[in-house]
């Protein structure tokens, strides 16, 4: 009963051994890379996400701030306005989230600007053509084997947290910062 799910899991989880082949090492580097040019540039991360794909967006924004980035989640009071050479990455499975294809369509627009210019989108979606895709500078693919053991996106959820932490554990290594180092960051109010 139990084994059905979990071997089809792990059969998912195959999909993010492909990331050390062929384009998609590329892929990796540039979403790192854009990442890491925030804190040079002094700029910020805006990450977003609807439902569950936004509490994986949150999980990898609070990583992020323990990472020492300028991190915010778009929606939260708190959430300033986005400028040139800031960095928005959007999470969405289906890739034609209304919310997430409106917002890439006035990032697209503001680029327009020069002021504006410098501006990056990185989405991560789980079908392979869709609306957000196209409407990003880098998109992340994660293709995925479905089935009627984990409904409603389930496995894209739960791919694309274990992909973002991966994420982190790369930045980590490149930028020479400890767990330790990262827990000075961790909230110690409680």
């Amino acid at each position: 009963m139990f084994s059905k799910p979990i071997n089809h899991f792990i059969k998912n989880l195959e999909v993010l051994k492909e990331f050390d082949k062929n384009e998609n090492n590329k892929l990796i580097d540039s979403f790192i890379n854009c990442i890491i040019n925030t804190k040079y540039e002094n700029s910020k991360v805006f990450i977003y996400g609807v439902g569950r794909s936004g509490f994986v967006g949150r999980a990898f924004a609070m990583r992020l701030m323990h990472l020492g980035f300028n991190v915010c989640f778009v929606g939260d009071t708190t959430c300033p306005s986005i400028e040139n050479n800031d960095l928005l990455i959007v999470i969405s499975g289906s890739g034609e989230t209304f919310s997430i294809v409106n917002m890439l369509k006035k990032i697209k627009e503001l680029k327009t600007n020069k002021n504006y210019s410098g501006l990056k989108t990185i989405s991560i979606t789980c079908k392979n053509e869709n609306s957000v895709k196209k409407l990003s500078d880098i998109n992340i693919p994660l293709p995925l084997h479905t089935d009627e053991c984990f409904p409603m996106g389930t496995l894209f959820e739960n791919i694309a947290f274990i992909f973002l932490d991966i994420i982190v554990y790369l930045l980590m290594k490149k930028l020479n910062i400890s767990e330790s180092e990262m827990k000075k960051r961790h909230c110690n109010l409680q």
